[in-house]
């Protein structure tokens, strides 16, 4: 039986990298594990105030953390960083204190930039966050970090033609695979 993984893209715009990306890796995806996106462009800012409320777009989000095997975080960097949207989603599910859903979800990390660098940046502060006392979850140790995206990476149908890049991606995603078959 496939491992079923929560796919999370920081980005929600109708012309995202990070969205193709995604879309890829799922056409690409081994069939050990299915990759099943969560929307969270519609999740509100995270407040400590809400944690008694019942707000049905955070009950969406915390389930689908709880009842995946594994989590794919896919983020366009912004400002050197990790974008708002999927942060907020991190921070949604961690809550409330004493709650969250992320501990011992082996996660998978990709970055889309414009830079040469691929956003690692992005990656790194991932890693920082996913493992941390708070979030708590195994990370794998290796990251697909998709960069130059304005160059060749994509055909003007939005479709990944970069051989390297496809390669790159379907490495990443076998190797995943792997990580999460070891949990």
């Amino acid at each position: 039986m496939a491992k079923q993984i929560a796919v999370f893209v920081g980005s929600a715009s109708s012309t995202s990298i990070s969205q193709i990306v995604a879309r890829y890796l799922q056409s690409v995806a081994p069939q050990s594990i299915r990759l099943n996106f969560v929307e969270i462009g519609d999740l509100p800012l995270y407040d400590r105030d809400s944690d008694g409320q019942n707000i049905a777009q955070y009950a969406r989000v915390r389930e689908a953390v709880e009842k995946a095997d594994g989590v794919l975080l896919i983020s366009p960097e912004h400002n050197g960083g990790v974008s708002a949207m999927l942060k907020n989603a991190i921070d949604v599910a961690s809550r409330p204190m004493g709650q969250s859903k992320w501990p011992g979800k082996p996660a998978g990390l990709v970055s889309v930039a414009a830079g040469a660098a691929g956003g690692v940046r992005v990656t790194d502060q991932l890693r920082t966050i996913c493992s941390g006392a708070f979030i708590n979850m195994p990370v794998a140790p290796f990251a697909a970090n998709v960069g130059g995206v304005f160059n060749g990476v994509l055909n003007e149908r939005g479709e990944i033609v970069s051989e390297a890049v496809q390669s790159m991606l379907q490495n990443f995603i076998n190797a995943y695979a792997d990580f999460v078959a070891r949990f």
